[in-house]
């Protein structure tokens, strides 16, 4: 599987991806799996050689399973204490509070790891759905900021109730910098849908961002496209459909 994922979704274009320190901050743990971003690296092959070498260099330095038992070092010579023998009566009650207590740790290594395997499995049918591109192009719309009572129409923009690689060409004099995507059922943004990040890139003097959104438990209905640049929160939301 992570050879597989580390040549069956190329991107040299590195088209979406998220920053660096948001892959390093998945791969050390800092970041929830159920981060947006997770869902990008598992359908590009780039995102996912980063997120490995990671991890594995972070296993390399045994930061993954440290004890938080503090170790002390000391100099002086060593005083043997001689050790008690178990008095045998006692020998079997041990025995099976050693059974028990092994029993429930074993129990919660397993939970951990079945946990463990349902998000990587979930990430891997992510991965292997075939996502549709779609470009949604902003460039000449105008900038109502969120809360506006004045509609912004989008000439036939619709979006697909699927896995979505979304480009998103950003309005006239857009800033450069990190942006986040939304789709939301309502415009003030607390019925989101989907969303994920990305930093801009520029192509004939038009910035865009590229994302991954996730639509496939939306129903067909009206909904609003959502950017949100991240130096300032400043939000813009267009109308849209979703089929």
């Amino acid at each position: 599987m992570k050879d597989y994922l580390l040549k069956a979704f190329p991107n040299p274009e590195r088209r979406g991806c998220p920053d660096e320190q948001t892959i390093k901050a998945l791969a050390e743990r800092r970041l929830s799996l159920n981060d947006p971003a997770m869902l990008h690296i598992a359908s590009c092959s780039e995102c996912y050689a980063e997120y490995r070498n990671y991890r594995l260099d972070k296993e390399e330095r045994g930061e993954l399973n440290v004890s938080s038992a503090p170790v002390l070092v000391t100099t002086e010579t060593p005083i043997f204490v001689p050790q008690r023998s178990i008095p045998l009566k006692w020998a079997a009650p041990l025995a099976i509070a050693a059974a028990l207590v092994c029993g429930v740790v074993g129990f919660g290594i397993y939970r951990n790891l079945e946990l463990s395997k349902a998000k990587i499995t979930e990430t891997a049918q992510l991965a292997y759905s075939n996502p549709v591109a779609v470009h949604v192009d902003l460039f000449n719309a105008i900038t109502l900021r969120g809360g506006s009572d004045d509609p912004n129409p989008l000439q036939e923009v619709t979006l697909p109730a699927a896995i979505v690689n979304l480009a998103v060409t950003l309005p006239r004099f857009s800033q450069s910098g990190s942006y986040t995507i939304l789709i939301a059922k309502d415009r003030a943004g607390k019925q989101v849908v989907a969303e994920g990040s990305g930093t801009t890139s520029e192509s004939h003097g038009r910035a865009g961002v590229h994302v991954t959104l996730d639509l496939r438990k939306a129903t067909p209905g009206a909904y609003f496209l959502a950017t949100i640049r991240g130096s300032d929160n400043g939000t813009y939301y267009y109308p849209l459909k979703v089929e």
